[in-house]
């Protein structure tokens, strides 16, 4: 039963090491990405965040 867990744990890395390159190039992207999602991300960072950070703070604004 060991070697099965094994053989796939095996496949997992080796499909890493061929999306480590492909990460290179979309980190290219993303370079542009941000400046245009700034603006949406910083709402969606409090949004997270206040959940996160105090659940009681959520509720007592919406009361």
């Amino acid at each position: 039963m060991a070697t099965r867990p094994e053989d796939p744990a095996i496949p997992p890395p080796d499909r890493i090491d061929p999306q480590t390159p492909s990460e290179l190039p979309v980190n290219d992207p993303p370079m542009e990405d941000p400046v245009r999602e700034p603006p949406e991300m910083d709402p969606v960072q409090p949004d997270v965040i206040e959940p996160g950070r105090g659940p009681d703070e959520m509720p007592g604004q919406l009361s």
